[in-house]
């Protein structure tokens, strides 16, 4: 009589358990019984489009794209962008991963209530040091790019030292640039770079090495091995320019005015709308059109003791007007053919206490030094990365990790 109670209390238990098991068991194969779908955005496309085309309802994509550009802007979408969609038996997207490129990537997920929610994951990067060595053959450009160096570390590395080097007229054949540099790579493969380390620039002309420093207070940015800063005042040209089509000088034939006068300053040829910046900090004290220099371009620095002076400009940038705050590399206008003008290009002109001088020739100002509290640490990260410089380097396209 005992065990026959017993039973009857367990049986229903057991029952339940049976038909848990076989519902969930049933459950979790319904859950895998996934439609996967691959895409890519293709050029004209948008990813809205582009999931019309396989077949998802116009209010699901709709819903999608719109949880999605809550965090990334779709308008920034470019062809070969990739998608994977996960679709149940009921024709139903659950799941949408959108890789707008190789870091990060947009996960949708149909919630309970049949809304969509986003969030963000990004691939986990190892951090490499490397260190590479290039010899200029025809530009810096190409000569750096022939290494497997991208676009992006290049132009930070002539950044570094656009106070004092032309690039478009200085580089000799044979000079050697070398760095060290942060790189972030998942599978061996580079997928954006940190900050240079340190960098060198050794030619004819150049003998320059720059370390980076800051203290988290008042230093950082670029510094001599002497702490003394490689920022300076003013920037070795306010454009990217083809060629220098007339130098400064007291006096030479004027090709309009059909006679000899004199060219005080620098006329830099570059393509119609090259983009100026300001070689300084400065206030615009002048802005409109200006005789023979057409729209120009006037700025007084922040001493008060220089200003320059930007001719045969095509238009300005926005937010230029007469007592406008400038900062340095700040965009003012484009490069043009107005007045006086018998091609496009800025006539650039510098004034030192309101007389003209060589902008070639200016002796520039550096910017503040190592702190001295600071010196001892900045003295130590240059004996670290000299050490790292002077490596044999691998002449080869693969990057060298130390």
């Amino acid at each position: 009589m005992k065990n026959h109670c017993i039973l009857k209390i367990i049986s229903p238990l057991l029952i339940f358990a049976i038909i848990f098991a076989c519902s969930k068991e049933h459950k979790s194969e319904d859950v895998h019984e996934f439609i996967n779908i691959a895409g890519k955005i293709r050029k004209g496309e948008s990813l809205f489009s582009s999931l019309l085309e396989k077949n998802i309802a116009e209010n699901e994509a709709y819903k999608i794209t719109n949880s999605i550009d809550e965090l990334f802007d779709l308008r920034y979408t470019h062809p070969n962008d990739s998608f994977a969609i996960q679709i149940d038996t009921l024709g139903q997207v659950q799941r949408l991963e959108f890789f707008p490129n190789k870091i990060e990537k947009y996960i949708v997920i149909r919630d309970t209530l049949n809304n969509f929610i986003t969030h963000k994951k990004e691939v986990e990067l190892a951090k490499e040091i490397l260190v590479i060595t290039s010899q200029i053959e025809s530009s810096l450009y190409q000569s750096m790019i022939s290494k497997g160096i991208g676009p992006e570390l290049v132009m930070n590395f002539s950044d570094i030292f656009q106070w004092d080097i032309d690039f478009f007229i200085d580089p000799r054949e044979g000079d050697t640039c070398r760095l060290v540099y942060e790189a972030f790579s998942n599978n061996g493969e580079i997928l954006k770079y940190g900050d240079i380390l340190a960098a060198s620039y050794k030619g004819k002309n150049f003998d320059l090495t720059a370390y980076y420093f800051e203290d988290g207070k008042n230093a950082n940015g670029y510094f001599e091995k002497d702490g003394t800063s490689f920022q300076k005042a003013f920037l070795k040209s306010p454009l990217n320019y083809s060629y220098i089509s007339s130098y400064f000088t007291g006096a030479r034939y004027h090709p309009i005015l059909k006679k000899v006068c004199s060219h005080y300053g620098i006329d830099y040829a570059a393509p119609y709308g090259t983009p100026i910046v300001a070689p300084a900090d400065g206030k615009i004290i002048f802005k409109g059109w200006n005789g023979g220099f057409g729209h120009c371009i006037k700025i007084r620095h922040k001493n008060g003791r220089y200003k320059t002076l930007y001719g045969h400009l095509s238009g300005y940038a926005k937010g230029i007007y007469v007592g406008a705050n400038i900062k340095q590399k700040q965009l003012i206008g484009y490069v043009g053919s107005t007045g006086w003008s018998t091609g496009p290009h800025l006539d650039y002109r510098i004034y030192d206490n309101g007389r003209a001088i060589n902008p070639l020739k200016l002796k520039n100002v550096s910017g503040p030094p190592i702190p001295k509290k600071s010196e001892k640490e900045f003295e130590e990260i240059v004996a670290k990365m000299d050490k790292m410089l002077k490596k044999n380097i691998s002449e080869n396209k693969n990057n060298r990790k130390i």
